[in-house]
């Protein structure tokens, strides 16, 4: 067992590099995306859909736009969806998304819509996927001021309230959906507080309303994005979402505002690695009231300066579950695997759990709480058979699997 340092986080603003462009996004189907998340269960899987009156879909697609699945959300209506978010629901073990159905340009939809359902298991490299996803749950809610049009949805992980920024208002309204939400009855929407920003939003000005933002899985970062601008704040632990964002000026993060993410409505933070974000725009750009057409292309915005580690461990900042050794093995072997340090992430509940070959529970491991570090536990097959196993780990919403062989 090798110990590890905790990340060490600077007190200072957080510094990004310049705009990257990760590649052009494949699936052609993805011409209006309007919102954008990162996946932690499925690393290196971004999650994303489009714009009002098109199918009710979400898109999976990896870290340099090669397209892995379409997902149809069965007996679901995509009237105007308008984000997405991702993190923890009514099961504490699994990671969920939720589309915010929550658009509304002429404001005449009292009621609005959030749906919630288990994040599908996917995996950088397979082919894409073309699946239905039929446990969807309809959180209903409406505003106790009037209807109105909002495209940014997020969720407060170490809460599971949901947030809705308003688009279309001098001041910038926040709204919030507390946990548990209820799915059998229209939620009253709770307006937590008014805000302005540098280079505020107001009437008549279009190119500052706010169109996505993301908190980060930590529950310490949160982005707002207008379609000229990104808007940072840190969280202070003693504070919540709505002290933070009513009480802190916030820092303007790096946003190339080209001609071609005119009409960008979508930004995440990455979870995992440099804790960079992302950027995505529509693929028609209404521009000085011309349409142009530009494909749909990921950009990338690197973390440079936030997060430092102690090099001494060569502790990297994600998930490793190696092979074990030796392969094929008799009767032991040695499973080694790192807990990255998660920003305000001190310990983390730790399985790993052995499966024979059709899926049965063999023998846990491991079942416990640890600091991030790298580990190695080792396995007695002595009073097991000959064959082939699995070893699982499990951390969070974190899952990865690998086969073994036992010789005898």
């Amino acid at each position: 067992m090798i110990s590890c340092s905790l990340l060490i986080l600077a007190d200072n603003p957080p510094e990004f590099g310049p705009r990257v462009s990760k590649g052009v996004v494949e699936n052609n189907e993805i011409d209006e995306a309007s919102g954008l998340v990162a996946s932690f269960k499925n690393i290196g899987v971004l999650w994303t859909h489009n714009d009002s009156g098109n199918d009710n879909k979400i898109f999976a697609l990896d870290t340099i736009g090669k397209n892995l699945g379409e997902f149809t959300l069965n007996n679901i209506e995509n009237r105007d969806w308008e984000d997405i978010a991702i993190g923890p629901g009514p099961d504490a073990e699994k990671s969920y998304l939720y589309i915010g159905d929550i658009g509304d340009n002429e404001a005449q939809y009292t009621i609005k819509y959030i749906y919630r359902f288990e994040e599908p298991t996917i995996s950088v490299g397979q082919t894409p996927a073309n699946e239905t996803i039929n446990n969807v749950e309809k959180i209903s809610f409406y505003y106790p001021d009037d209807p109105r049009d909002a495209e940014t949805l997020m969720i407060d992980p170490a809460t599971k309230d949901l947030y809705i920024v308003g688009k279309r208002d001098s001041k910038i309204r926040l709204y919030r959906l507390q946990y548990p939400q209820s799915t059998s009855i229209n939620i009253l929407a709770e307006k937590v507080t008014e805000f302005t920003l540098p280079n505020d939003p107001e009437e008549e000005k279009p190119f500052n309303y706010i169109t996505a933002g993301d908190i980060s899985i930590d529950g310490t970062e949160i982005i707002l994005k207008s379609y000229r601008n990104i808007y940072y704040w840190k969280k202070d632990s003693d504070k919540s979402i709505t002290e933070t964002l009513l009480l802190n000026t916030p820092e303007i993060l790096p946003f190339v505002n080209s001609i071609d993410e005119t009409q960008s409505e979508a930004v995440c933070w990455k979870p995992y690695d440099d804790f960079g974000y992302y950027t995505l725009s529509e693929e028609k750009v209404n521009y000085n009231g011309i349409t142009l057409d530009f494909p749909a292309n990921l950009y990338y915005y690197k973390r440079t300066s936030i997060i430092n580690s102690v090099k001494k461990n060569f502790l990297q900042n994600k998930f490793i579950l190696e092979q074990n050794y030796p392969n094929p093995f008799n009767p032991t072997t040695e499973i080694k695997y790192q807990i990255p340090a998660i920003r305000g992430n001190d310990n983390a509940n730790v399985q790993l759990t052995i499966y024979d070959i059709i899926g049965r529970e063999v023998v846990t491991l491991l079942n416990q709480q640890q600091k991030p570090g790298k580990y190695a536990v080792k396995f007695d097959g002595s009073n097991y058979t000959s064959g082939i196993y699995y070893y699982r780990l499990t951390v969070g919403n974190f899952m990865e699997s690998k086969k073994m062989l036992l010789l005898k």
